[in-house]
């Protein structure tokens, strides 16, 4: 580096010496043009500097000995340019330079700093924006799904509008018909009413006309009494069988004055019991009357004894001689319970109840009727008689199974308030069991012939009938099953009508017996 003033050549004394010193002598270094002024100031400060700087000397600059370069005063000063020439600015120059550089880069740190957070406040910004982008994305498919829905529950409400006016109108159709219906079924209720009234008071005379013809039928045809045996007796009864039909409890207290007043009542209680049907019944009557029906002479016990007929049939199987009673009690009985049998088909005739049991009215005036279909046939009438009275309502308490005559007493009497009534009636579940009652001891298969069983069961209409295999209906011929079909097709016979239909029964359950036998 050298001085901008230019230094001039050394002496040949000072360039030997310099020679001398073992260093090659320096180029003479050639005045650059510059500026004038300047350079005379480097003159200047080059003469009047005190000591030079010679060649052995070392640059504070870069520290060399080659040649003279500069003072000290410029370089703490920074006066001072490059040797080569090719760059002419000096050192303050660059320094100044290179301090505005630094302040330019700073600026330009600064800058790009404020522009880098300028890019992440920018990026931040894009991210909330495609972050905001995104959640408008998403709430306009939730706006277009709930608009998708809205129209959806619009059409719906719409149509559960268009169905409820529908329904309303409906349900006004059907209020204005349950209305009609109301207003109809409130003139049907009068008209019902009317009705009502209307069949009351017909079957209020149609009850009032059935107890006049009962009444006069009991009070010319069918009279029924109850008499004494004593008193009916006194007229007809040697005297030494009127003492005999006295009380024996009396007798006997009559005759012992020792027995106590309690042997006596018990003798009595004892003589009031009777055992019958495998029990002991209480009968306060017990033989001491008897119940007539059409006159004196045709007489019942009261308590439906009937063993009188069954002794007369088993002397008439002994002796076979004639009979030398007027009045025979087998006889008597016999017609009793004819005549009352036909009483209860008349009385179910004029009452329209149909009987559960058919009974014909000679079933009881045949001779030698064996003990077997005699008690069959007395239990189809009581039962019969037992239904005509639960169908009018006769007090359950005063009817007795076996009291023939007395139950149709209970039935005809006046005080029976309602006798010829029509409707729906119970039968009472203790006298229904005694309906179907048939002796033990009687009901033994020797006394009875194969004709008498087949005659016995013609004559019940019950559910006695013969169940005949479905497949032998199609050989049926066509007479038969015109037969069959014609006393099928009758419902409800009436009483005066029983005879015809059970024959009509009886001929299709013969002609089945026949032709199931042949088969």
């Amino acid at each position: 580096m050298a001085s901008p003033a230019g230094l001039q050549p050394l002496g040949p004394d000072r360039a030997a010496s310099s020679s001398g010193g073992g260093r090659p002598p320096l180029r003479p270094q050639q005045p650059h043009a510059g500026p004038s002024a300047p350079r005379c100031l480097m003159v200047e400060s080059v003469d009047d500097a005190e000591g030079l700087y010679v060649a052995v000397e070392r640059c504070p600059l870069c520290s060399t000995s080659r040649r003279r370069l500069t003072c000290a005063r410029c370089v703490k000063a920074g006066d001072f340019v490059s040797l080569d020439g090719r760059n002419a600015e000096r050192y303050t120059e660059k320094l100044e330079r290179l301090k505005k550089l630094k302040e330019e880069k700073e600026q330009l740190q600064q800058r790009v700093l404020q522009d880098m957070d300028r890019k992440q406040q920018a990026d931040k910004m894009k991210w909330k924006i495609m972050s905001c982008k995104m959640k408008i994305e998403q709430l306009k498919e939730a706006v277009a799904g709930g608009n998708a829905e809205v129209k959806g529950d619009k059409e719906l409400l719409l149509r559960c509008q268009e169905e409820s006016q529908r329904l309303q109108r409906r349900a006004g159709r059907h209020q204005e018909k349950r209305d009609k219906i109301e207003r109809h079924n409130g003139r049907l209720g009068d008209l019902l009413e009317r009705r009502s009234r209307e069949l009351q008071g017909r079957l209020g005379q149609l009850a009032a006309l059935r107890r006049d013809h009962i009444l006069e039928l009991t009070t010319h045809i069918f009279h029924t009494q109850e008499d004494k045996q004593g008193s009916r007796c006194k007229h007809t009864c040697p005297l030494a069988l009127r003492v005999s039909l006295r009380d024996p409890a009396d007798v006997v207290a009559e005759c012992d004055p020792a027995l106590t007043s309690s042997t006596v009542s018990e003798l009595a209680e004892a003589r009031r019991t009777t055992y019958l049907s495998g029990r002991w019944i209480w009968d306060d009557q017990n033989g001491e009357t008897s119940i007539s029906i059409t006159g004196p002479p045709v007489t019942l016990p009261s308590n439906g004894d009937c063993s009188a007929y069954y002794s007369w049939v088993e002397e008439k199987r002994t002796n076979q001689g004639p009979e030398l009673d007027h009045i025979n009690p087998a006889h008597t009985i016999s017609a009793a319970l004819c005549y009352a049998t036909q009483l209860v088909t008349i009385l179910s005739h004029i009452l329209d109840v149909n009987l559960p049991k058919k009974l014909c009215n000679s079933e009881f005036c045949g001779e030698n009727l064996s003990r077997y279909r005699f008690t069959r046939a007395l239990s189809k009438l009581n039962t019969n008689i037992l239904h005509l009275c639960f169908s009018q309502h006769v007090d359950s308490e005063k009817l007795h199974p076996h009291h023939t005559l007395r139950n149709i007493m209970f039935l005809v009497s006046p005080d029976n308030t309602n006798l010829g009534r029509t409707g729906p009636f119970e039968v009472s579940a203790d006298l229904e069991e005694s309906m179907e009652f048939v002796e033990p001891e009687a009901a033994g298969p020797a006394e009875e012939s194969g004709d008498e069983a087949v005659t016995d069961e013609e004559t019940d209409l019950g559910t006695d009938w013969e169940t005949v295999p479905s497949p032998r209906f199609c050989d049926i011929p066509s007479q038969s099953m015109d037969l069959s079909q014609s006393a099928l097709q009758v419902s409800q016979p009436s009483a005066n009508a029983g005879g015809m239909i059970s024959s009509a029964a009886a001929s299709v359950t013969s002609w089945f017996r026949a032709y199931t036998g042949q088969r």
